[in-house]
C-alpha cells in the first residue's frame, strides 16, 4: 500500500486492454477526509447562521430582519418575527457590551431626553424602541418614570439621532454626544473578527462574485480560441516580441544615459552646479545599459541557436491544434471542471460562513435595577441578587440575556476546511488533467481519423474505475508542500507589518524556506502533470509513473526547456490577462457597492477564482501539448505493442500536409 511499493493489480497486457486499480490506499484516505468535512459541514449548518454577522441579533437571540427565529430555551422574548425590524439598537452607547440590545423598525431620527418624549415619539412613528413586551400606555399613569430608562430596559437609557451603519444604529455626531463615545461605538464595530467582516462582505456580494466568475469563464474560452487559431505563428510572435522588447529596452536605456550625460555636460560648461543625484543617475543608467546590452546579446544568440527548436515547438503547436480539432469534446472538460470547482467553492464558502457563526447560545442573568457605570463590574455569566421588590419567575426569564459562545475547538474546524479547499481544488484539476491525458493518449495510439467511440468517454471510465487513488495522491503531495508555504508567507507578512520586525537573519531564513517550498511545489506539480500521462498510457501506479516521466523528460532536456520556456510563458500570459481583466471589472463594481465595508476582500476572491478558472481552461492546451510530446517519446518502447503498431499505420495514412517530417529530430527513447 505504500507510495513507492504499491503496484497495480494488473498491467497492460500485450493487447493494451487490461489494467488494475492504482494507489487504492490513498483513495481511502481521501474518502475519510471528505467524511470529516461532511461532519463539520453538518455541525456548521445546525449551529451557524451568517445573518448574525450581517444583520446582528438582540439580547434574546432574535436575528434582526428575519422571520424564522428559533426559541432559545424558555425565554419568552426569543423566537420572534423580526422581518419588519432590520436594525439593531443599543440601549446605552456608553456600555455597548453590557447593555440590552433590541431590533427596531428604524433608527431614531431625533434626540429623546425623557420618557414623555419617548411616548410622544412612539405615538408619532409607531417605532417600538422599548422591550418587545413593554406597554407604552403605562407611561401615562405613572408619575415617576425614572426607572424605565436604564441600561437593561425596559426602555433605552439614552436615545440619540442615529443612522444605520452595517445594520446597527450609530448616533450622529452631536454636541451632547462626545467623540469618545462615538469612538467606542466604532471600536466595537471594528473589534469584530477580521474573518467575520470578510465573510460578511462575501455574503453581501456573492451574486456579483458569481457573475464575475462566469465572465472569467467566457474570457478564458476566448483566449483558448485565439491560441487555437494562431497555433502556427504564436511561437514566432513571442520570439519576435521578445527580440523587439530587448532591443527597444536596451536602446532606451542608452538614450536615457546619453540624455543625462549631455545635460550634465551643458550644466558643467555653463558653470551651473549639478545635483549629486544627477551624477548618480548617469552612472546608474550607464551600468543598466551595459547590463541590458549583455542580456540582449545573450537572448538574441539563444534565439538564433534555438531557432530549430522553436520550429519544433511550432510544429508541436500544430499537432496540438490537430488533436483538439479531432477531439472537440475536450473543450467541454474545462467547463465540467469549472462546474465542479464552482459547486465546491460555493459549498466551501457557505460552510465557512456558517462555521464562522457556529456559536451555541448561553444565558446570562442580569438585574435590571442595578446601575451600570465605569466602576461596576458584572461577571459575564453571573446572576445578581434580586432587586428591590419581588420579581416573579416569568419576569426573571425576560431579563435573561443570550450570549453566543465561540468554542475554541470550532477554530480547528477552519483548518479542516482550509486543507480541504486546497486538496479538493487540486484533486478536481488533477482529474481534468488525467481525463485530458487519457483522451489524447487514446487518440494518439488508436486510429486518429476513424474514431471508434469517444476518446473522452474512454478516459473518464478508466479514471473512475482505476486511477482515482493516483489522482488523490498527486493532489495530496501538492497540498503538503503548498500549505507550509502559505503559512510561512503569512508569517512573513505579519513580521513585516510588526514594528519589531525581528533580525535580518530570521527574515532571510524565512524567505529561503518560502522559496524552497515554492520550488518543491512547482516541481511536484510539473512531475504530476506528466505522471498522469504515463498513468493513462501504461496504467502503472503514481510513483512508478512519476519516475518514468522524470526519466523521459531529463533525456530530452533541450526540447523540454523550449516547451516550458516559450509555450508555458504564452499560457501564463493568458492566465494573467483573464485574472487582471476580471479583477479590474470586479473592483469597479465593488467600489460602488455601499453594503461593503472591506471591498478588497471580494476583489481578491474574484481574482483568485478567476485565476483558478483560467488555469483550468488554459491547462487544456498545456496538457494536450505535453501529452502529445510525452506520447512521442514513449512511442518506441513504453506503449503497448498493439497500440504502437496501429499508431504507426495511422501515421503512414496521414494526409500529405500531416506527413511532413516535423518530428524527425526528436530522439526516441
Amino acid at each position: 500500500m505504500g507510495c513507492c511499493t504499491s503496484k497495480p493489480t494488473t498491467s497492460y497486457d500485450e493487447k493494451g486492454g487490461d489494467r488494475g486499480c492504482t494507489d487504492v490506499f490513498w483513495l481511502l484516505v481521501y474518502i475519510l477526509f471528505w467524511t470529516l468535512m461532511i461532519l463539520v459541514a453538518a455541525f456548521s449548518f445546525v449551529y451557524g447562521n451568517p445573518l448574525r454577522i450581517v444583520n446582528g441579533y438582540d439580547s434574546f437571540g432574535n436575528i434582526c430582519g428575519t422571520k424564522n427565529n428559533k426559541y432559545v430555551g424558555s425565554l419568552e422574548l426569543s423566537g420572534r418575527d423580526m422581518t419588519g425590524k432590520p436594525y439593531l439598537l443599543y440601549y446605552d452607547i456608553r456600555e455597548l457590551k453590557l447593555c440590552l440590545k433590541i431590533c427596531v423598525k428604524e433608527c431614531p431620527n431625533r434626540n429623546i431626553r425623557d420618557m414623555d418624549e419617548l411616548y410622544t415619539y412612539y405615538l408619532q412613528t409607531h417605532n417600538d424602541i422599548c422591550k418587545y413586551d413593554f406597554d407604552y400606555n403605562s407611561l401615562r399613569y405613572i408619575s415617576d418614570k425614572s426607572g424605565f430608562g436604564t441600561t437593561f430596559g425596559p426602555c433605552p437609557k439614552s436615545v440619540y439621532d442615529s443612522e444605520p451603519i452595517l445594520n446597527r444604529c450609530v448616533p450622529k455626531l452631536l454636541g451632547d454626544v462626545t467623540v469618545g463615545v462615538l469612538s467606542g461605538f466604532y471600536d466595537l464595530l471594528n473589534s469584530w473578527d477580521t474573518m467575520e467582516q470578510i465573510l460578511g462582505d462575501l455574503y453581501n456580494s456573492w451574486h456579483q462574485i458569481l457573475g464575475l466568475v462566469f465572465v472569467s469563464l467566457i474570457v478564458s474560452l476566448v483566449t483558448v480560441a485565439l491560441l487555437h487559431l494562431l497555433a502556427s505563428i504564436v511561437s514566432y510572435i513571442v520570439m519576435i516580441l521578445v527580440s523587439i522588447a530587448c532591443i527597444g529596452g536596451t536602446g532606451f536605456l542608452w538614450y536615457t544615459y546619453y540624455d543625462i550625460r549631455v545635460n550634465n555636460a551643458s550644466h558643467t560648461n555653463k558653470l551651473i552646479p549639478v545635483l549629486s543625484e544627477t551624477t548618480k543617475n548617469e552612472t546608474t543608467f550607464l551600468w543598466f545599459a551595459i547590463g541590458s546590452t549583455i542580456i540582449t546579446v545573450v537572448i538574441l544568440l539563444l534565439i538564433v541557436f534555438t531557432r530549430k527548436q522553436v520550429d519544433f515547438l511550432s510544429n508541436l503547436f500544430k499537432e496540438t491544434s490537430n488533436c483538439l480539432l479531432h477531439i472537440p469534446t475536450l473543450f467541454l472538460q474545462p467547463l465540467i471542471t469549472f462546474i465542479f470547482l464552482l459547486a465546491f467553492f460555493i459549498f466551501w464558502v457557505v460552510v465557512m460562513l456558517c462555521l464562522t457563526t457556529a456559536y451555541y447560545p448561553g444565558q446570562s442573568s442580569v438585574n435590571p435595577s442595578v446601575p451600570i457605570g465605569p466602576e461596576s463590574k458584572i461577571p459575564p455569566n453571573g446572576t445578581l441578587s434580586k432587586a428591590v421588590g419581588e420579581i416573579s419567575f416569568p419576569d426573571l426569564k425576560k431579563f435573561t440575556e443570550i450570549q453566543y459562545v465561540d468554542p475554541l475547538w470550532v477554530k480547528y474546524m477552519w483548518w479542516v476546511y482550509f486543507i480541504g479547499l486546497i486538496w479538493t481544488s487540486e484533486f478536481i484539476m488533477a482529474c481534468q488533467q488525467m481525463v485530458i491525458a487519457g483522451s489524447v493518449a487514446h487518440w494518439y495510439y488508436r486510429n486518429k481519423y476513424n474514431n471508434r467511440g469517444s476518446h473522452v468517454t474512454y478516459a473518464i471510465c478508466k479514471l473512475l474505475k482505476y486511477h482515482l487513488g493516483s489522482v488523490a495522491l498527486g493532489s495530496l503531495l501538492i497540498t503538503i508542500f503548498k500549505i507550509p508555504r502559505l503559512i510561512l508567507t503569512y508569517l512573513h507578512a505579519k513580521l513585516q507589518a510588526n514594528k519589531d520586525k525581528g533580525s535580518e537573519c530570521a527574515k532571510c531564513g524565512l524567505k529561503c524556506c518560502i522559496c524552497c517550498f515554492y520550488c518543491l511545489e512547482k516541481f511536484i506539480r510539473y512531475i504530476n502533470h506528466n505522471a498522469y500521462t504515463v498513468i493513462a498510457i501504461d496504467g502503472t501506479n503514481f510513483c512508478s509513473s512519476a519516475c518514468t516521466a522524470f526519466q523521459v523528460l531529463t533525456s530530452h532536456i533541450i526540447q523540454v526547456a523550449t516547451i516550458n520556456g516559450i509555450g508555458d510563458f504564452i499560457l501564463f500570459l493568458g492566465k494573467v490577462f483573464v485574472t487582471a481583466f476580471t479583477g479590474s471589472l470586479g473592483l469597479y463594481f465593488f467600489r460602488h457597492n455601499a453594503k461593503l465595508s472591506f471591498y478588497a476582500a471580494p476583489t481578491i476572491i474574484v481574482c483568485v477564482f478567476s485565476f483558478f478558472v483560467a488555469h483550468c481552461i488554459l491547462s487544456l492546451y498545456e496538457m494536450v501539448l505535453d501529452t502529445i510530446y510525452l506520447c512521442m517519446c514513449q512511442n518506441s518502447e513504453d506503449a503497448p505493442e498493439g497500440m504502437r503498431l496501429e499508431n504507426l499505420t495511422n501515421r503512414a495514412n496521414r494526409t500529405p500536409v500531416a506527413q511532413a517530417q516535423e518530428f524527425e529530430d526528436i530522439p526516441i527513447k
